[in-house]
């Protein structure tokens, strides 16, 4: 677990994912959780030995990162998901602000994960935890790495966690995104003021100019590269060739051998982002 201010903690999971604690003089607030029920037992118990407080709420940077067992074995009073996680289980009201320091939200509820009751916001809502010495963890809602992807930030403190908008030193998996919207969020990023330290999705933690320009220099690439294959009539499958170009260019060392299962786990996923490129593109072109 690493300390990132003196009541914001980070951990790498066993699958790269980065995760995140705000601990508050009477409750605590998690970011993201590990995939593994087993390693969110573990990341339950390592929060425990910091503080004794109980789990107020889980915030989801995106609904793929949502575990019904790793969110059951954290015993958290509600998990904070955007609306748009819901759009194909339930018309879900929508909860703009939380902001007691005392109470748990009475509603909106818009079902249960893991037996744990879900809360659902819109455009933005706040948790405030502690009563003298009050902590605002704010949740905005992003949309383009995926239609339900948020920021999560302490406020005044210059931290925000990104979930997948951002990855640092693997490409980021363009198969759910409005990548136009996405490009635009990382530009505002990078000339954010407010914000000092952006804590990836994947990868170390770092300046935000940085790390923005990581993912946004692997969308222009590979962005690029399928523009080109669109406007010579080529058909979508030969998307599958850009893959070793782009993996042996912006794959973590340890998955750009093909005898790596790193590799084969990722270079599936570039793959998928660039048939959604594609499409995209392709739409576009129709336009």
């Amino acid at each position: 677990m690493k300390k990132l201010h003196k009541n914001v903690f980070c951990q790498t999971t066993s699958d790269g994912a980065n995760i995140g604690c705000v601990i508050g003089e009477d409750a605590v607030v998690c970011i993201d959780l590990p995939l593994d029920p087993a390693e969110a037992r573990a990341w339950r118990a390592q929060i425990g030995e910091i503080s004794d407080h109980p789990i107020r709420a889980v915030i989801f940077t995106a609904s793929d990162r949502m575990n019904d067992e790793s969110l059951a074995a954290m015993n958290a009073s509600a998990a904070v998901l955007h609306n748009a996680a819901f759009a194909h289980v339930v018309a879900v009201p929508v909860e703009p602000m939380w902001s007691s320091p005392f109470d748990l939200p009475p509603a909106p509820v818009a079902g249960e994960f893991g037996g744990t009751p879900s809360i659902s916001f819109s455009d933005a809502m706040s948790i405030v935890l502690g009563a003298k010495h009050t902590v605002f963890v704010d949740v905005a809602f992003q949309g383009g790495y995926s239609p339900d992807a948020c920021f999560v930030t302490l406020r005044d403190s210059g931290i925000v966690f990104t979930g997948d908008h951002v990855a640092v030193g693997q490409p980021p998996n363009l198969s759910k995104g409005n990548l136009e919207s996405w490009q635009a969020i990382l530009v505002n990023l990078k000339k954010s003021r407010i914000v000092t330290t952006v804590v990836p999705g994947r990868g170390p933690a770092g300046e935000p100019a940085k790390c923005a320009e990581a993912t946004l220099d692997y969308i222009k690439s590979a962005t690029l590269r399928v523009k080109a294959l669109v406007r010579a009539g080529r058909d979508r499958k030969e998307v599958a060739a850009l893959v070793p170009d782009l993996m042996a260019l912006y794959a973590p060392k340890s998955a750009r051998s093909k005898s790596s299962p790193a590799y084969e786990l990722l270079s599936q996923e570039v793959r998928a982002g660039l048939e959604h490129l594609y499409d995209e593109l392709q739409t576009q072109n129709q336009t």
